[in-house]
């Protein structure tokens, strides 16, 4: 598995896709945390957290849409299957790969604590908690992505599925007001939830 992650890992860098989803990433972050924290002089990150979820969703699928495409389109995918490596270890490795670009380009979220300081006291716990909700809500986003490339060889239509699943999700909640049935609104709600 170790294998893996490193050859995933690196290969985000050798191609220009690794850069482009920080350079989206770090941009859009620096946007958010000067109009939410910077501008309104508030130390609370709830804001920013929640305009990054919203735009994540547009970016993430970028960084996962060759995991397992990009396999196929190559033919390399059967070298990978008959290695000495179990399936989980092959996802997991490419999972974590991606991963590990999310949380490097997570990385700078740690310094606009440091500067919201100046500013007043910041909520510890709330920011902490902020911090965590969003690696899971990336590695929920990851998760769907790894799941759409691997039943693709586009890597284009691996990104808009994982668009659109992600959309489906986002608009559970309010599709399941609108249904007239309680047992139905009740199932749309638990699914969403899951």
């Amino acid at each position: 598995m170790r294998a893996i992650f490193k050859r995933e890992a690196d290969a985000y860098f050798h191609s220009m896709l690794g850069y482009v989803f920080l350079t989206l990433f770090l941009l859009l972050a620096g946007v958010m945390f000067f109009f939410n924290n910077l501008m309104s002089m508030s130390a609370s990150m709830t804001g920013f957290f929640s305009n990054m979820i919203s735009w994540s969703i547009f970016i993430l699928p970028i960084l996962t849409m060759r995991l397992f495409a990009e396999d196929r389109k190559t033919k390399t995918e059967q070298l990978l299957l008959t290695a000495p490596v179990s399936i989980p270890e092959i996802v997991l490795g490419k999972f974590f790969g991606a991963m590990w670009v999310f949380l490097c380009a997570m990385l700078v979220f740690v310094f606009f604590p440091i500067v919201m300081n100046f500013y007043g006291s910041v909520p510890v716990a709330e920011t902490i908690s902020c911090f965590i909700g969003f690696i899971l809500f990336g590695a929920a986003i990851i998760s769907i992505g790894a799941f759409m490339s691997a039943i693709t060889e586009s890597q284009i239509i691996a990104a808009i599925s994982t668009y659109a699943v992600m959309l489906v999700v986002m608009f559970m909640t309010s599709a399941a007001s609108s249904v007239g049935r309680e047992l139905l609104s009740n199932i749309i709600v638990f699914v969403s939830h899951i």
